[in-house]
């Protein structure tokens, strides 16, 4: 139940970092054209789900082992992601600069995760659900 908590409060938190920081700027989003292969909206806000999920495994699996292996852990974990949706860290990377310089449709992604995140909290608190 706490790995739910940390992931649903990170998410919050990165959602609210990210929309601040556009808020205060002179963005022009006119500026910022959308890549070639840019990933769809829905299969972005699944990868970066995934992506969000491991992040608190990596921080798990790093705080086990002493702070050891962190980059191999993160390398391991990301290319599980990336390699689950035949993406690569670049086009991921692209999609993700382009996603977070339109605050609005960002802000939508974010609250899918956090939706998808309290479905899986409920889920596991009341098995019954599925």
């Amino acid at each position: 139940m706490t790995i739910m908590n940390n992931i649903i409060k990170l998410t919050i938190v990165i959602s609210i970092i990210i929309t601040t920081l556009f808020s205060c700027t002179n963005y022009d989003p006119a500026n910022i054209e959308a890549p070639a292969d840019l990933i769809s909206t829905e299969q972005f806000t699944n990868m970066l789900l995934d992506v969000r999920l491991v992040e608190v495994i990596i921080r798990q699996e790093v705080t086990k082992n002493g702070g050891n292996g962190m980059d191999s852990i993160t390398d391991y974990y990301y290319k599980f992601v990336f390699n689950k949706y035949d993406i690569s860290q670049e086009r991921f990377q692209s999609s993700l600069l382009y996603y977070t310089n339109e605050p609005e449709l960002f802000n939508e992604i974010n609250n899918s995760i956090v939706d998808s995140l309290n479905i899986m909290k409920e889920i596991v608190r009341n098995p019954e659900i599925k």
